[in-house]
């Protein structure tokens, strides 16, 4: 073993040959420092760097009770062995009272000094070990603290900016209802976060024709939003009431396959409908979005199927306009699929059939009443005050 590597052992005793025989006893695994007093002991400042020391009580001068209280005034983790004659075993329990980590009579065996100095040293070692991982988690806590802080302001600027999308988002539905006459109009809106990828909107085009498009964006939070805004403005555009709905969704379909060059993989679902009031009837293309409903006064109820695939993933994607006659007192209600995809504590869904159910069982009611009750019953099976 290097010398510089070898634990450092102090010897302390004014008898000239006990202080030689500890040194010959312990210099082949220690680097040993001899000294004949206390006070030349703690003059030469190597205390600070012991691993062990072993003192003889009776010291001229400071004795070892005093050099005891002194030596852990400097580190009170280095390990003293106190060596007493054998008529002085009650000072020897003094001293171990005062601190010491074992003692041992005179006369002595070698191999009392080995195994004594060995002992205090594993535990010496031990306690420098327990201190460096003791400062290593200290600093470990700042780091986390301090990670923590950082979290924590982000966290506030993530909200401001989700407060400040959410703001915008709104700009996405129309600030009041169209006062078409006939209609009138319902809406219940709550996103799984502060923002969402939904919007509707309505564009008038005369007093007997209006467009109406219901939109679901992939994914959540600020890209959805960034997306529905390029959806909307993209689709207000292409809308024509000379162009029918399958040819606009065709238009918007290879409009939103080049964005994909140019942003993350996004897809829209979209209702798209002209409504025409003078011959009272609605032409739509339904583009992946649950199927929208229309109950007749008589009961009969009507579901607007998918007519198409989802807008912006194949470029060679077709769409079919159909057709509905519209009556007096008919009822249209439109839903998101987080309306029966919202998970329970154990992770089921409502599923859309149970929704249809639903549906079917308490279509009598008003469309206010029935958009108030089937919102009431998903919350009651989420069982979270969160869904789209």
């Amino acid at each position: 073993m290097n010398v510089r590597e070898m634990p450092k052992a102090v010897i302390i005793d004014d008898d000239e040959m006990v202080n030689e025989v500890l040194k010959f006893i312990l210099e082949n695994e220690y680097t040993v420092y001899n000294y004949y007093t206390a006070e030349d002991a703690l003059k030469s400042g190597i205390i600070a760097s012991a691993d062990v020391i072993i003192t003889d009580v009776n010291l001229p001068g400071i004795n070892g009770l005093e050099f005891i209280h002194k030596v852990h005034e400097i580190d009170e983790n280095v390990p003293i062995i106190v060596i007493t004659a054998y008529n002085d075993i009650e000072v020897a329990i003094s001293a171990l009272k005062a601190g010491a980590f074992d003692f041992i009579l005179k006369p002595f065996k070698n191999d009392q000094i080995t195994l004594a100095v060995q002992r205090a040293y594993e535990r010496h070692k031990l306690v420098k070990e327990n201190i460096k991982l003791v400062e290593e988690l200290k600093l470990k806590n700042q780091e986390l603290e301090q990670l923590y802080a950082q979290l924590q302001a982000r966290s506030i600027q993530i909200e401001n900016e989700l407060d400040i999308a959410s703001n915008l988002q709104q700009c996405l539905f129309p600030v009041v209802f169209p006062d078409i006459k006939g209609f009138s109009f319902y809406l219940k809106f709550k996103p799984v976060e502060k923002i969402s990828g939904d919007f509707f909107d309505f564009i008038i085009h005369d007093e007997k024709h209006f467009s109406f498009i219901f939109a679901d964006v992939s994914g959540h939070g600020v890209p959805a939003a960034l997306y529905s805004a390029i959806v909307k403005t993209a689709i207000t555009t292409f809308v024509n009431i000379s162009k029918s709905p399958s040819d606009i969704l065709k238009e918007m379909n290879q409009f939103l396959i080049q964005t994909q060059k140019m942003m993350s993989y996004n897809y829209a679902t979209i209702f798209f409908a002209h409504f025409d009031l003078a011959k009272s009837y609605i032409e739509y293309v339904n583009a992946g979005l649950p199927s929208p409903i229309v109950m007749h006064p008589d009961g009969k109820i009507i579901r607007m199927e998918t007519t198409g695939p989802f807008v912006g993933i194949f470029d060679t994607s077709l769409y079919t306009t159909k057709k509905i006659e519209l009556q007096p007192g008919d009822k249209l209600l439109f839903f998101s699929d987080g309306a029966f995809e919202c998970p329970d504590r154990v992770d089921r869904i409502l599923g859309e059939k149970q929704f249809q159910r639903l549906i079917d069982e308490h279509r009598d009611m008003d469309i206010p009443e029935l958009i108030e009750f089937l919102f009431d019953k998903i919350q009651d099976f989420c069982g979270v005050d969160r869904f789209i």
